[in-house]
């Protein structure tokens, strides 16, 4: 009995620790799928959803539902869709785009050719490309839901510019129109005269109140404005048939819009843009200046040398970067050549004597005035020995020889300019007036100034011998004659207000001691007033000072020089 008893025990137990060892392996398995399931949970939330996101956002193409034009070009790349929108949406685009010009009867047409279409195309490309590429798995896929059951539909916008109508316009419109002539001018040269051989200029520049204090005709008393008298205006003449011009901003107007289709050409007097008013704002006078003559009004072979200079200048046209010679102008001053002798300065402006051609220096100087309130670029520019009567520092030189000392100047601007000298015998005044582009808008007035530098006082007088003189006989030669250096400035001003103010340079006058002409063999003994000789008319010396002589010897010496 105890046997079977414990055979019973035994199987019972045997039996639960089975049952209990099974019931772990389920607990097991549970748990593991669970696991599996938390883990799966987990891979799709945070693995599969970024993948996918990230495909979304990284794509290539246009999403399921994106149009341009009403093209689908969903499922395409960037290239594809440029590619089949030129084939259809810019295509009919072009197509839109002509105008067809109705002219005398005939109709012309313009197509797509004729102008140039600029499409946004690329821009709407991106623009639609950059859909649904932000965001998380959630707000990507809801974006793209929508997108795909809503749509997304773009349009192409444009400009169009009409290159090539003008010359289309030319090609049927020229045949029948007559173009209009503008205003032109040329330059008002008045008659020779048979004096000087050079253009009489006497009075011209005079106008309105001048000419009639200057007692001249009604006609020059009813002229206002200079340039009337310099230059000849002629007036612009209308032309007839198709004005190109306001035909082109009609056209304009409608490619603006993108009104295309007809227009109908009307033919109508043409007028000019070239008015003689207009012509006159390209004539400006950048530079005048004015010198006086009165104290040398009497000298008529100086008059006569001013008036055929001022003749052989007034006229003057230097293009863009031509340069104004004076000797070049006025040539060898000759007797030969029509000049006459006046006074010159010789021996570095200690002495003076008649040449021909004296006094065409004033000339020179005036028109150098003149260039510098011009802002002109002098080239060229020698100063008198000796201040002449001319604002010091401000005055010019030229030889009676050409070549050897000349006044020379560049038109330095974009347009040429034109040069006017000419006398005004009421006022005794050279004057010049030179014509050309306006100022830059840097500036609107030019003024002129100089300063005393530095004085140059006479040095120790020199003696110079004379074969034809003989002991205790001598001559001055000349007077001591102080000499200077002045500095002279250009100002620049806008609306009265200075802006700049430049240095034109320096100019020195020439001191010049006193000289004598003294005997051979002179040793330098203080020399006696009794004895001092002048030159008399006709060659022969005189004493200088008669009175100062205690005897008449040497009185009527007949010395010559």
């Amino acid at each position: 009995m105890e046997t079977r008893t414990r055979e019973r025990t035994s199987r019972t137990s045997k039996k639960n620790k089975k049952k209990s060892s099974g019931n772990i392996v389920r607990t097991l398995l549970i748990v593991l799928a669970a696991l599996l399931m938390v883990l799966g949970t987990l891979y799709y939330f945070i693995i599969y959803r970024e993948q996918q996101r990230q495909q979304i956002m990284n794509s290539t193409t246009f999403h399921d539902g994106v149009t341009v034009n009403g093209v689908d070009i969903s499922g395409q790349t960037l290239n594809e869709a440029k590619a089949t929108l030129a084939g259809t949406a810019e295509k009919e685009i072009a197509d839109s785009v002509h105008l067809t010009f109705t002219c005398n009867g005939k109709s012309y047409t313009a197509d797509s050719s004729k102008f140039t279409i600029t499409c946004n195309t690329e821009e709407i490309l991106n623009e639609a490309m950059s859909l649904a590429r932000e965001g998380d798995y959630q707000a990507l896929t809801a974006e793209l839901k929508d997108i795909k059951e809503n749509g997304r539909a773009y349009t192409i916008d444009y400009t169009v510019e009409p290159t090539g109508v003008e010359s289309f316009i030319h090609s049927f419109a020229d045949e029948v129109t007559t173009p209009a002539t503008p205003a032109s001018f040329t330059v008002h040269y008045p008659e020779k005269s048979t004096k000087t051989n050079a253009y009489d200029t006497s009075d011209l520049g005079l106008v309105g109140e001048e000419a009639k204090k200057a007692g001249l005709g009604a006609d020059k008393q009813a002229i206002t404005d200079p340039r009337d008298v310099f230059f000849d205006f002629t007036e612009p003449v209308d032309g007839y048939g198709v004005d190109v011009d306001a035909l082109m901003a009609t056209v304009r107007t409608r490619c603006e819009s993108k009104d295309f289709g007809d227009i109908e050409v009307t033919m109508a007097p043409i007028h000019s843009d070239v008015t003689v008013e207009k012509l006159k704002e390209s004539l400006f006078l950048r530079g005048t200046a004015s010198t006086t003559y009165k104290s040398k009004r009497r000298n008529t072979n100086r008059c006569h040398n001013l008036e055929k200079a001022c003749g052989m200048v007034y006229g003057t046209v230097l293009q863009p970067g031509e340069e104004f010679s004076a000797n070049t102008i006025l040539g060898d001053r000759t007797i030969k050549n029509g000049w006459k002798p006046a006074p010159a300065v010789i021996a570095g402006g200690a002495d003076h004597e008649d040449q021909p051609g004296g006094g065409v220096c004033q000339i020179a100087t005036t028109t150098y005035m003149a260039v510098l309130y011009g802002d002109f670029e002098v080239t060229a520019r020698r100063p008198h020995s000796t201040p002449s009567g001319y604002p010091n520092g401000l005055d010019a030189t030229i030889n009676t020889v050409t070549g050897y000392i000349d006044f020379k100047w560049k038109n330095n601007t974009e347009s040429p300019c034109y040069v006017f000298t000419w006398i005004d015998t009421k006022n005794y005044t050279v004057n010049c007036s030179i014509y050309g582009q306006p100022f830059p808008e840097t500036f609107d007035e030019i003024e002129l100034s100089s300063t005393l530098v530095e004085p140059l006082e006479p040095g120790e007088p020199e003696y110079e011998v004379k074969s034809s003189l003989y002991s205790p006989y001598w001559m001055l030669k000349n007077n001591a004659v102080k000499g200077s250096i002045y500095e002279s400035f250009k100002t620049y001003k806008l609306n009265g207000k200075v802006v700049e103010t430049k240095s034109i340079g320096n100019t020195e006058y020439k001191m010049h001691p006193t000289r004598y002409y003294v005997w051979p063999g002179y040793a330098g003994e203080p020399l006696d007033p009794q004895y001092e000789l002048k030159a008399n008319e006709d060659g022969t010396l005189s004493l200088a000072n008669p009175d100062a002589a205690n005897s008449t010897e040497g009185a009527g010496t007949g010395l010559t020089q």
